[in-house]
């Protein structure tokens, strides 16, 4: 048996793989961790004192090696739009919505961002699709429409699954346009520029309009801010720009399909949330699908 035509390449497809495998299980693993938080603290507090913790340690980490600061209003004013989109708004409106919503669904309803991305990218990115990775597309999600089918009740309101959609799309407008200006700092300058904005954009309404004197410091709380901030605003956002930055954004975001598995196994093993046999076949059909949408022929 002949060795590989591209060690390198096949090497490279591999960390690109496990990288988008762990920002997905991360990712899901985080509605969870609002859901522990809210149980605490109104949600525009809890995520915007998230990113502010965030966005200051990495933009404390990045300068500390020595990376450059944007120098001119048009690259403030890009990544503030971006952090107003990718952390704002969609991840703002997802923690408002998660109040009536399962965990388990909040990481369902993540997964339709492919699909909506692998529209949009025909469109604005040039990105086109074989035939074999619209079949995977489709496949996975109609296997996360069977999912969710299975578990539409009362304490999965539609109105929030709306909002979860409405935030869904938010961030896949900033997601084209972080390919489309193809922003060339530091991946920590460019986290942490939007976890500030986002912060602002998320505190200033939190102070005006919640309770805020009534959040509790206790343990859930902590620990759930604790998470957020080092293993989600900073560990998953760097995996994902990195992933954008490396391969197609259909294909990157092809991985949040994995969500409802990650997320509905998450969400019974640490909420005590049910699992039907129709998560389980679900589960199996957003792995095909997967498999087939990163595939290039």
């Amino acid at each position: 048996m002949g060795l590989p035509k591209n060690p390198f390449a096949i090497g490279k497809t591999a960390v690109y793989t496990a990288l988008a495998l762990l920002f997905s299980m991360i990712w899901a693993s985080a509605f969870m961790a609002v859901k522990v938080g809210l149980t605490s603290s109104p949600p525009l507090f809890l995520m915007g004192f998230r990113f502010l913790l965030a966005g200051l340690f990495l933009l404390g980490f990045a300068r500390w090696r020595g990376s450059v600061l944007p120098d001119s209003f048009t690259e403030w004013a890009r990544l503030g739009l971006l952090g107003l989109l990718n952390n704002a708004a969609y991840l703002g409106i997802s923690a408002i919505a998660l109040r009536h919503l399962s965990g388990g669904m909040g990481a369902v309803l993540a997964s339709t961002n492919p699909i909506m991305l692998a529209v949009v990218s025909q469109f604005f990115l040039k990105e086109r699709l074989a035939p074999r990775q619209v079949i995977g597309f489709l496949v996975a999600f109609v296997s996360v429409v069977g999912v969710m089918n299975g578990r539409i009740g009362a304490n999965d309101r539609l109105d929030s699954m709306l909002l979860v959609l409405l935030a869904n799309a938010l961030m896949v407008a900033g997601t084209v346009l972080f390919k489309r200006w193809e922003l060339k700092h530091d991946l920590l300058i460019i986290t942490g520029v939007q976890l500030l904005v986002a912060s602002i954009a998320l505190l200033v309404p939190s102070l005006l309009l919640e309770p805020v004197g009534a959040v509790k410091w206790d343990a859930n709380f902590l620990g759930a801010l604790g998470y957020l901030v080092f293993g989600v605003s900073c560990g998953a956002m760097l995996i994902w720009f990195y992933l954008l930055r490396s391969g197609a954004a259909s294909r990157a975001s092809a991985f949040l399909f994995l969500n409802p598995v990650f997320g509905l196994l998450m969400g019974a093993l640490l909420l005590g949330e049910p699992l039907k046999d129709s998560d389980f076949l679900g589960g199996f059909g957003v792995a095909v699908g997967i498999y087939l949408a990163q595939k290039t022929g």
